[in-house]
């Protein structure tokens, strides 16, 4: 399932003023004229003038649509210098910005850790948090957790209903059915060997799905006509899974919409999707020709890791259902070593589905640092229990200045590194309280592990972050 256009429209939806061309351009489909319009709002700043924080991460938004990442992240990194407010709603956009980013890169544990932040961010804006919402929902499709993309599922739906903008439905309503239609494509007999799909997805019947998640927006929601021509294409989709051929020529139309509209993220996913649902409806001629224009060996950097690993296995099922059952062995004997690695990898880097919840992940934050302050960043992570610990160190440590380290991180995280310190160091105390071995009399002793040697450090700071006392969580 794509991710390209779930995130134009709910990052339009989040953050675009409606009455604008970007807005409408975007919603249309249009987004090689959107660029154009993002990118001269993003250079039309006045002489001496700040940039423009929105504009900015429009076009950035734009260039991550259109497969531009390089692109897309040096225009983050100009937004974020530009942006101004408190640090709690910096924070917010700024991992907003790191997730979808790490989505479109394959780091689906970092996605994910970023988008749940947002979403339990009391600081964000509603917009952040549905969108927020969505890319969640998009990483756990990835990672087949089909119990937790059904939770979420109908969070977005009760949360979209209560929206400013009505459309916030009509995306709910696209994405849930896509969900079901990839669901049921994946689980068909003819792909019952999907290592990776069968071993990662938890138990869920696309009956439970469909009762939850199909309620039809009102006639008087606005349609949005880019999910209204993807929903079309889906259409087409289950039809050639179900063995209509006369389903290709409308999805070789679409095909070629995704090609002319620049959307080469996109069309590499649509391509899978419909060699998959050929081979679901026994048509290996079909699945062949969509995965001629890749050749043999397509670029399977880390960029589209997931998606080389779905390759593979398509690669092996044309050959299994043309009968080359040797050619068939070989490749899927690659497929399988490969989606193996996936799971154990999947499985370190996002937590199992009973804690599916946010916790403070070094790999999240450091996401959004210049590769010389992430190493700042670890070492600071690495010495929290060290009471004596002070920035000073960290900026020594990198050969960078005090001044230059703030600067930095401030500028990419939101907050400075003291900070990040007395957060983290407060984050692990409360993980440590909450465990069943604390005792009420240890408190103060947990805090000291942590590097706080002071009973009013550890009592300000703990409800300054928490909003309650230690005492309290130990009461829970």
């Amino acid at each position: 399932m794509s991710s390209t256009i779930y995130f134009a429209v709910a990052s339009t939806l989040a953050s675009a003023e409606p009455a604008s061309t970007f807005f409408t351009k975007m919603l249309a489909g249009q987004f090689r004229d959107a660029l154009v319009v993002a990118a001269a709002r993003a250079d039309r700043a006045q002489p001496g003038a700040a940039p423009d924080y929105a504009s900015l991460q429009a076009y950035a938004d734009v260039q991550l649509v259109l497969g531009r990442h390089e692109d897309a992240e040096d225009t983050y990194r100009r937004a974020q210098k530009c942006m101004r407010g408190e640090h709690q709603t910096m924070r917010a956009a700024l991992s907003r910005n790191a997730g979808w980013q790490a989505l479109f890169q394959s780091h689906l544990g970092t996605a994910l850790k970023c988008f749940k932040r947002v979403v339990e961010d009391d600081d964000a804006s509603d917009g952040l948090r549905l969108e927020s919402l969505v890319g969640s929902i998009l990483v756990l499709f990835q990672l087949g957790r089909l119990d937790g993309v059904r939770a979420l599922l109908v969070t977005l739906r009760e949360r979209a209903a209560n929206a400013q903008d009505s459309r916030w439905l009509r995306l709910a309503h696209v994405l849930s059915r896509d969900v079901i239609a990839q669901y049921k494509l994946r689980s068909c007999a003819q792909l019952a060997d999907h290592i990776y799909w069968h071993s990662a997805t938890l138990e869920a019947r696309s009956t439970d799905l469909d009762d939850a998640l199909t309620t039809v927006p009102a006639d008087h929601i606005p349609s949005i006509a880019v999910l209204t021509r993807h929903a079309d294409y889906m259409n087409h989709l289950q039809a050639l899974s179900r063995g209509s051929q006369a389903a290709l020529a409308q999805i070789e139309l679409h095909l070629r919409w995704s090609q002319g509209a620049g959307l080469d993220d996109y069309q590499r996913e649509l391509r899978l999707d419909v060699t998959l649902a050929s081979l679901a409806g026994k048509l290996p001629h079909i699945a062949e020709t969509m995965l001629h224009v890749f050749g043999d060996r397509p670029a399977h950097g880390s960029q589209h890791s997931h998606w080389y690993n779905e390759f593979l296995y398509c690669q092996a099922k044309v050959r299994q259902q043309q009968g080359r059952l040797h050619d068939y062995a070989q490749i899927y004997a690659r497929y399988a070593l490969q989606s193996l690695r996936h799971v154990r990898a999947d499985s370190i880097s996002v937590p199992a589905a009973p804690a599916e919840r946010v916790q403070p992940a070094a790999d999240d934050i450091s996401a959004r640092l210049p590769g010389k302050y992430r190493r700042a960043y670890r070492y600071l992570v690495e010495h929290l229990d060290r009471a004596d610990l002070s920035v000073r160190e960290v900026a020594s440590h990198i050969g960078v200045t005090e001044r230059a380290l703030q600067a930095a991180f401030k500028a990419n995280l939101g907050y400075t590194p003291s900070q990040l310190i007395r957060n983290r160091r407060m984050e692990h105390i409360r993980e440590e309280l909450l465990s069943d071995e604390t005792h009420a009399a240890s408190v103060l002793r947990v805090a000291n592990r942590w590097g706080v040697q002071h009973r009013s450090t550890l009592l300000n700071g703990y409800r300054q972050r928490f909003k309650e006392a230690p005492s309290e969580t130990l009461e829970r």
